[in-house]
């Protein structure tokens, strides 16, 4: 089914549909609140709080021109909120974000080692940069975002976005390369990306 149909479905009150589109986007929209948030009991809350939300202005939804955009909006918005009610601090849990590194061949042991320390050096890096800073590199990292995109959604120019992003690459490249001084500066950026 067209998401347009889905819409105009939601648009009449149709529970079903909502159905739907709740299994359709739930995934995505636990993704971003994790983003701002560090429980997933504190993520459930917040995506009952987004679809809940988008019931409440269903007649609206079918005006909207792109979905993706509008619930990162919303689960941000409410992510926030929450936070503040909370009086948490915004983090994310980065045992629960993979750190991938790729390779062609079978890894020496040797490599193997090395590749571990590193995605460990790097997730402590990660986490800590400033929490902007951390959010942007996530999103256009994990996401796969472009910057219009994320200044879409966290309501910033894109140039904040882009100039985010260099901050963190120069963090992280300056946390790397004291404990590897003789990788290259592009193999840094390889697992960065």
């Amino acid at each position: 089914m067209e998401t347009g149909q889905l819409l105009n479905m939601i648009a009449a009150s149709r529970q079903d549909a909502f159905s739907r589109f709740y299994d359709l986007y739930y995934d995505q929209v636990f993704r971003i609140a994790f983003y701002f948030l560090k429980e997933k009991e504190s993520c459930r809350e917040v995506v009952t709080n987004v679809f809940f939300s988008v019931w409440q202005s269903r007649r609206k939804l079918k005006d909207i021109t792109n979905m993706e955009t509008y619930l990162y909006v919303i689960t941000r918005n409410e992510s926030r909120r929450f936070l503040t009610q909370k009086r948490e601090t915004c983090t994310v849990s980065l045992d629960e974000i993979p750190v991938r590194l790729e390779a062609d061949r079978e890894p020496s042991a040797e490599e193997r080692l090395i590749t571990a320390e590193m995605e460990v050096l790097l997730a402590r890096a990660i986490s800590e940069l400033p929490e902007k800073c951390r959010v942007i590199f996530l999103l256009m990292r994990e996401e796969g975002m472009k910057p219009k995109q994320v200044a879409e959604i966290l309501s910033i120019q894109e140039s904040t976005v882009r100039v985010q992003m260099k901050i963190a690459i120069e963090k992280l490249t300056d946390a790397l390369r004291p404990h590897f001084p003789d990788l290259l500066l592009s193999f840094l950026l390889s697992l960065l990306f």
